[in-house]
């Protein structure tokens, strides 16, 4: 905070939770509130608090997506504990990677283009030797633009196992493992706020057929879906938030594309300019060729 004669400045830090600094995030608004305390009786014995200044600054939530001040930027990766049997529980993770080597795992808040590819993956804390035949197999897969998976605007991934278009892949044959990867094709949702990534996952007895065949009937991502969990051996994971920047483009910048347009404009302009000169002094040359011809007769 600093002060002159007449007034007092405040300023946020990155981390709102410095100097006393609260934040509330709805699905809409992110509120910003602090109490400015001044005391004037500081050398008097007895003192009060002379002078409470309480101010809150309110912002929709969209005003942050392409400002350095993160929105909701504690990391969620959850674990579900799914009861196997009355005396075995195992737990279900999901982990969002940055390639397909699978060796690099998002741990924050991350912005993301919409071009570029998220790998999931979906998988069981196996650490009791009696659960080594069980089988893990995803049912769906899908987004919201908040923490909870049972929001009432879902971006539908994974669909009863199978994948809603040609943007999603598997990497591992779902259902004849211990854990499932896939990648999808990032994209926005209407309201542009950070995404939440959830996977509803079902565990199967080492003599069930865990796997599952897909027909090619697909589904938009917007469709609105709920999901429930049946059966005790399932459960529901999450992960996020990602931030969809659609300035952002993997590769050449947009500015470095306008300069390669313009020497490629440059380069085809001289070209069509030699050519033009080529075919000038041809014709220049046939025309003297002509009129030598006729001098002579």
């Amino acid at each position: 905070m600093e002060e002159n004669e007449m007034f007092y400045y405040l300023r946020i830090p990155r981390k709102t939770s410095e100097c006393g600094t609260e934040r509330r995030v709805n699905g809409s608004h992110i509120e910003i509130q602090n109490t400015l305390t001044v005391t004037l009786s500081k050398e008097q014995t007895i003192s009060r608090r002379d002078l409470l200044v309480v101010w809150k600054c309110v912002y929709p939530r969209h005003y942050f997506r392409n400002t350095r001040l993160r929105v909701d930027n504690e990391w969620l990766s959850s674990v579900s504990l799914v009861e196997f049997n009355s005396s075995l529980q195992l737990g279900l993770t999901l982990t969002l990677f940055t390639d397909e080597s699978y060796t690099s795992k998002y741990i924050d808040a991350i912005t993301i283009a919409p071009e570029d590819n998220l790998f999931l993956q979906v998988a069981l804390q196996n650490e009791n030797s009696f659960a080594a035949d069980v089988l893990l197999r995803v049912e769906s897969c899908w987004a919201t633009e908040s923490a909870d998976p049972q929001d009432n605007i879902q971006g539908v991934i994974l669909q009863d196992g199978c994948a809603v278009d040609e943007t999603f892949h598997w990497l591992s044959v779902n259902g004849q493992a211990q854990k499932s990867r896939c990648y999808i094709q990032m994209f926005s949702m209407p309201r542009g706020l950070p995404l939440y990534i959830h996977c509803l996952a079902n565990i199967c007895g080492p003599l069930e057929d865990c796997t599952k065949s897909c027909s090619s009937e697909q589904r938009s991502k917007r469709s609105v879906s709920r999901k429930t969990i049946d059966g005790n051996r399932a459960g529901i994971v999450s992960a996020g938030p990602l931030m969809v920047n659609q300035r952002a483009t993997s590769g050449v910048p947009p500015s470095y594309w306008a300069v390669h347009m313009t020497m490629i404009a440059i380069v085809a302009g001289s070209i069509g300019f030699l050519g033009v000169t080529v075919l000038a002094m041809r014709a220049t040359k046939a025309v003297m060729t002509y009129v030598e011809r006729l001098r002579r007769q």
